[in-house]
């Protein structure tokens, strides 16, 4: 990724922040070598085409699966004309508009796979009765100590398959911690002032064959909702791997609601996976009705 024109912040981890200009050209990306994939913060200059290419060069170099971004619906026309499928959106990202997943995905030559990414597919999940009583034992408190966060998730951030979405900061800013016995749990959130949303993760997802761990996770999701609620965030989403089927249980049932599906976005031990984005307004907003991607 040799050019002069592109400045590194200082190494954090997996997770490598670049700005680059060159000309009219003039954007930041995120580059996650765990999950082999690269998100654009795109200043909305220079040429589309000349964008594509220069992403084109950098997926082939570092073997990236997955080039994305995130901007608004004029926007996303601009990135469709030149090789990028539209996988979705997350509704009122902007706070007052509403945000389209761009996405260019890559063979393992490194070659843009032609007719765009391919679209995933995943069984509808319904929504069944939350849990909102507290399960006895539980103790719960909520952690903004940065050095706190950032080691646990460190600690869990690759059985979570966690995957930091925002700038400057790879970790959650808030999380609620629950305890039951010797049993830690652990949701984060990454929360962005500026546009009032929250992107969740649950850093200790319920284990095969653990009856008490999806009650204790949705008692603990809403309390960490009615956080960020009270700190005026508008709205809330979370990537979830396909076939983690309890996980994503657990946001149906707190009605959250799919609204994109992102073709082998992160990687496990297995290979890629695809992710379901679940989203959850908080405070009801006036951003326009989006239309069913999926």
């Amino acid at each position: 990724m040799a050019n002069q024109a592109i400045q590194a912040s200082e190494p954090t981890g997996p997770v490598e922040e670049h700005y680059y200009r060159r000309g009219d050209i003039d954007f930041c990306f995120l580059l996650n070598r765990t999950h082999l994939n690269l998100r654009v913060f795109d200043y909305r200059v220079g040429n589309y085409q000349q964008k594509r290419d220069f992403f084109d060069r950098i997926a082939r170099s570092e073997g990236l699966k997955k080039v994305f971004t995130v901007v608004e619906k004029q926007d996303s026309k601009s990135w469709r004309s030149v090789g990028f499928s539209r996988e979705g959106a997350i509704p009122g990202y902007f706070r007052t508009a509403d945000a389209y997943v761009m996405s260019r995905v890559y063979t393992d030559d490194g070659d843009p796979i032609q007719g765009g990414a391919p679209k995933l597919t995943a069984p509808n999940i319904a929504a069944k009765d939350p849990n909102v009583t507290k399960p006895r034992g539980l103790s719960v408190e909520f952690v903004s100590e940065t050095p706190k966060l950032a080691r646990v998730a460190e600690d869990l951030g690759e059985a979570a398959l966690y995957a930091p979405f925002r700038r400057a900061v790879f970790h959650p800013d808030i999380a609620v911690h629950g305890k039951v016995g010797k049993r830690d749990y652990w949701i984060g959130a990454e929360t962005d002032s500026s546009f009032g949303h929250a992107k969740i993760d649950i850093l200790t997802p319920p284990r095969p064959n653990k009856e008490a761990d999806p009650a204790i996770l949705e008692f603990l999701l809403q309390a960490l909702l009615d956080e960020l609620q009270r700190r005026e965030t508008a709205s809330v989403f979370s990537l979830t791997a396909v076939d983690w089927g309890p996980t994503q249980q657990i946001y149906a049932n707190l009605a959250f609601k799919v609204n994109a599906r992102l073709t082998d976005h992160l990687v496990r031990e297995d290979g890629f996976v695809g992710t379901q984005l679940w989203h959850r307004r908080l405070i009801p907003g006036s951003s326009p009705k989006l239309a069913s991607f999926i």
